[in-house]
């Protein structure tokens, strides 16, 4: 039987492929674009000199998909980016150094937000905002996770992306002086809202048995933005149980180590491992399995970036249990229970804490449980 959708040849795709236009804007900003579904440290990445704002900056394609994108940025020693606004929405997550962003309207005076290793800021969509380092001597670096890319597919057009007059005043305003230090406001089960988080390295998470013993969680909604993010610890011991979904996903470690397994499901004998350390990256593909290890001492910590939130979304309903088996297999939730996953996965994992000198295990399972 002929398949339905028959695998191209590397000739043949170049005679099929267009390229979009966020490529097209990425290589006009003469930077490289990162593809794949993992980069091992987004500290060590190689950047370019950034004409139209200043400072280095480097792109993400990841996953083979333009829905989420990560723009890394470094700024020099007493260095500042020229100012900016743009209609997609941004998350800002500090990597490396100390700094400040300057955050405005047309005719409204700045706020100032100091940040660090660490801290999670929200950019209003469209509203200005420019970059300082505050240090004199070492660069700092961050990442923006956006749907940069989705938005200039959309509309193609970088005037309208990067030079659109309007003002939302409904997403942000100077009348309000708590914008960016008010106490998170909580909204549903391990759903928290709020615009500047000084240090996700430290933001309190609740319970989520449902993914693994001694794993916690909490979900983000910021500064009105469609993202979703969420804060994700796998204990000491611990690793989460397999999941996949559509490719969107950005996950970054922000503490402890471990690995990923990666794989589709006719490779569940033979999965792909990423070592996990701050601050890589493993964006999976749709339908690829991924399971997070920790394999040090205390929690490992994650952060991902989403290209749909739970606040702000597409409406779907979050499934804490995950799917079953039977249902959609790349809808929420879905995921290999222990009992179900491939031999050989935990004696592996096991060896691994042995290795290190962690005692902590999970309660035995029976393999093959329904």
């Amino acid at each position: 039987m002929a398949e339905a959708y028959p695998t191209k040849s590397a000739e043949e795709l170049a005679r099929w492929y267009v390229r979009s236009s966020y490529q097209s804007f990425v290589e006009s900003e003469g930077a490289p674009l990162y593809q794949g579904s993992a980069i091992e440290d987004l500290n060590a990445l190689e950047l370019t000199d950034w004409e139209r704002r200043g400072g280095k900056v480097a792109y993400t394609r990841l996953a083979d998909q333009e829905v989420m994108s990560l723009q890394i940025v470094e700024i020099p020693p007493g260095g500042q980016l020229k100012p900016e606004h743009h209609m997609y929405d941004a998350t800002m997550l500090v990597i490396s150094g100390i700094g400040v962003t300057n955050i405005w309207q047309t005719g409204e005076r700045p706020h100032t937000v100091e940040w660090h290793e660490g801290s999670l800021l929200a950019i209003p969509l469209n509203a200005w905002h420019q970059e300082f380092n505050a240090s004199g001597s070492e660069p700092c670096r961050f990442v923006v996770g956006s749907n940069m890319a989705q938005m200039i597919n959309h509309y193609h057009n970088l005037d309208f992306i990067f030079n659109n007059p309007y003002v939302f005043r409904d997403r942000y305003s100077a009348e309000r002086d708590d914008y960016y230090t008010n106490q998170p406001t909580h909204w549903a089960l391990r759903l928290w809202e709020t615009n500047f988080i000084p240090d996700v390295r430290t933001f309190a998470v609740d319970a989520w048995q449902e993914k693994g013993l001694r794993t916690g969680i909490a979900r983000l909604s910021m500064a009105s933005t469609s993202l979703g993010l969420h804060i994700l610890d796998v204990g000491e011991g611990t690793y989460a149980t397999a999941h996949r979904h559509a490719a969107g996903a950005h996950v970054i470690c922000t503490g402890g180590t471990g690995y990923e397994l990666m794989y589709f499901e006719e490779e569940a004998n033979d999965p792909r491992r990423v070592p996990l350390r701050p601050y890589g990256v493993i964006a999976p593909k749709t339908g690829e399995f991924h399971q997070h290890f920790n394999t040090g001492k205390g929690p490992m910590r994650q952060i991902a970036f989403r290209s749909s939130g739970a606040r702000y979304g597409t409406g779907s309903m979050y499934n804490p249990r995950g799917a079953s088996q039977t249902t959609d297999p790349y809808g929420t939730g879905f995921q290999i229970d222990y009992e179900n996953e491939a031999p050989g996965i935990r004696e592996a994992y096991y060896a691994e804490l042995e290795r290190n000198g962690i005692e902590l295990r999970l309660p035995p399972v029976k393999q093959g449980a329904s």
